[in-house]
Parts: C-alpha cells; sequence; structure tokens
C-alpha cells in the first residue's frame, strides 16, 4: 500500500517544483530485488538505504522520493535530511535506469554537503559499507569507499 508521508518545496532551495515522499514497502523491495522484508534484517540492510527518486507523473509533484519504512525514514533527522538533498541531487545529475554511476552519486552527496549534511552523508556510507559486507558485495563496497575518499572522508 503507498502512503503519502511528507510533502516537500524546492523554492527554499532556488528550485521549482515539489516533491512528495511515500512510503511504499512492496515497491521497494521489488526494486532491489527482494521479495520478502524479512531479508532486511536477515542480512543487516538498514532500510533508510533502500530509497528511490523518481519523476512524478501526478499533476501534483513534480518528484517523488519513495521509501521503505517512513517511521525509520525519519528516526534519525541527520540521515533523513542527507538522504532527501543527495535525492535532490538527482535532478541535476539524473541517474541512469539499473546504472550506478560513482561520480553521479559523490555529485548528488555533495549537494547534500552543500545544503550542511555532513554528517548525514558520513552516517549513511557507513551505513552502506556496513551493508556492502554484510552482503560481502565487492562492487557496492569499492563504490562506497570511492565515494567516501572522493568527498575526503578517509
Amino acid at each position: 500500500m503507498i502512503c503519502l508521508c511528507e510533502e516537500l518545496s524546492l523554492s527554499y532551495c532556488g528550485l521549482d517544483g515539489k516533491i512528495a515522499i511515500l512510503e511504499d514497502k512492496h515497491t521497494v523491495l521489488k526494486n532491489f530485488g527482494l521479495n520478502d522484508g524479512s531479508w532486511l534484517n536477515l542480512w543487516n540492510i538498514d532500510c533508510r538505504l533502500l530509497t528511490m527518486f523518481n519523476q512524478s507523473l501526478d499533476a501534483h509533484y513534480d518528484w517523488f522520493i519513495v521509501v521503505y519504512d517512513y517511521e525509520k525514514f525519519c528516526s534519525d533527522r541527520e540521515i533523513k535530511e542527507a538522504i532527501i538533498w543527495h535525492e535532490i541531487g538527482h535532478i541535476t545529475y539524473p541517474a541512469g535506469k539499473n546504472i550506478i554511476c560513482t561520480d553521479t552519486e559523490v555529485q548528488c552527496d555533495r549537494v547534500a554537503i552543500d545544503y550542511g549534511q555532513k554528517e548525514g552523508i558520513k552516517k549513511i556510507l557507513d551505513l552502506t559499507l556496513k551493508m556492502a559486507r554484510s552482503l560481502n558485495n565487492e562492487v557496492l563496497l569499492n563504490r562506497t569507499k570511492e565515494r567516501q575518499k572522493q568527498l575526503h572522508f578517509i
């Protein structure tokens, strides 16, 4: 079930448009290749990292940030704000479908940092490293370390 959780206006950062934050467990799981939320605990995946950013076809919104669990998403303000600003960065630095480009992700991280979310981005990258190790995913591990390196966190 899709739940509209929050609306954001982009006028305060010099952009036109509105973003809605939606909670949709099924879509997020499907997008990340998971059949059941139980895998999140088994593989030590922090569900706040499983976000999607999409252009909207709804006349009321320009973009959607889709999260797995809105309550958990809001549990750490630094992480929440860093994710929002990172996703807003994708307006300027779009990501291709099923393509992960480290340079694009770093540019979006920098947008978040420019809006005061350096500590949140550090936390996100630490959580991503933890997840990469738990999943034994060398590609994710190396790309995350590269993001940290480019942002001078390591």
